[in-house]
């Protein structure tokens, strides 16, 4: 009886140790309004700070209400200023700041407000995820009555890759039979060199009845510049090379097609009330195998927070093809109002 009673013993000192080093593990915020938050910071970009909290489980914490953070985990964390750390972040004598002690000993200070983006190096995929998923209705040039749109934004952010994937549909019902007016997919990847430059490449599928474009797969390869990064903005300019296979509504089917793009994207988050975002993604394409084709693609989404996580988003979009592969209409737009859901 006694050696079973040693044995409990033994086990409590092991579990009480074990708790101790995973509480040690933790990482804790401390806030202006007198908060305090204990768990893991998943991450951080464009302002906000994601926070798994030991009860509240994920949180979204704007960075400028953060008085001080302490981590006991690495993190690979980008700085407006466009510099990369590998390390861990440290409170600092002064509120909204925090100390920065890299992999090689080194102290970093700065105000909390100018760290771009904090990725977690010990996440799993799950937690690294990002994205919305969005449904609405829809109205275009194409058909003047109301269409059904969904769509999904999904970023993926990892030591020196970030990858994004984005999808969306939308169609009619007309006579209980469904139409693919407009699809657009694209995976689009990029690998940073420098904090500023990188390596890029994409994947896209379109489709688009008013152009008269049954299907077009294009691949980029290329690369660009973060031409802008603050704290509620950024702006990436990329071009390169792109491969394009087309087939039109009646079957015809274009040989390869070489262009070359021209892309800005913008992020733009307002974080104070009322909180709003806007992206947009702008792209022309000059054709190197067709004499005088121009194409661009235009599309921008206006975001307004209704409640924690759910989002009324308008997104008007254009498209431009100087020579479609058939038909009259070179020209098509319209715009479409979703509710999103954002995780």
């Amino acid at each position: 009886m006694f050696r079973q009673l040693q044995v409990i013993f033994v086990l409590i000192i092991l579990s009480w140790q074990v708790d101790i080093h995973a509480q040690s593990r933790r990482d804790t915020l401390y806030l202006f309004n007198g908060q305090i938050f204990i768990g893991y910071v998943k991450g951080a970009n464009l302002g906000v700070l994601t926070f798994d909290e030991m009860d509240l489980k994920y949180i979204k914490i704007r960075m400028y209400k953060i008085k001080r953070i302490n981590t006991a985990r690495r993190f690979k964390i980008e700085t407006l200023d466009k510099h990369f750390y590998y390390g861990y972040l440290k409170p600092s004598s002064q509120e909204n700041w925090v100390k920065i002690v890299s992999d090689e000993k080194d102290t970093i200070e700065m105000k909390i407000t100018d760290l771009g983006v904090i990725l977690a190096l010990e996440n799993k995929f799950l937690t690294r995820l990002n994205g919305s998923l969005s449904a609405g209705f829809s109205f275009t040039k194409a058909n003047e009555e109301g269409q059904v749109n969904f769509s999904t934004n999904l970023y993926y952010p990892m030591k020196r890759f970030g990858h994004q994937l984005s999808l969306s549909t939308i169609g009619s019902i007309d006579s209980s039979k469904y139409s693919r007016d407009k699809e657009d997919g694209s995976l689009f990847s990029i690998y940073s060199v420098t904090p500023s430059w990188y390596l890029a490449g994409s994947f896209v599928y379109q489709r688009n009845l008013e152009l008269s474009l049954a299907r077009r797969y294009q691949e980029l390869i290329g690369g660009g510049n973060k031409l802008v990064s603050k704290t509620d903005m950024q702006v990436l300019f990329t071009s390169g090379i792109s491969f394009n296979q087309e087939k039109s509504t009646t079957g015809i089917i274009n040989d390869l097609l070489l262009e070359v793009p021209v892309i800005l994207k913008l992020n733009y988050f307002k974080y104070h009330q009322p909180n709003i975002q806007i992206s947009s993604t702008n792209s022309a394409f000059f054709s190197l195998s067709q004499k005088d084709r121009v194409r661009f693609d235009a599309n921008i989404y206006f975001s307004w927070e209704l409640a924690r996580r759910f989002y009324l988003t308008l997104s008007p979009y254009a498209n431009y093809d100087s020579k479609p592969p058939e038909g009259d209409s070179n020209f098509d737009y319209g715009s479409a109002i979703s509710i999103s859901f954002q995780f």
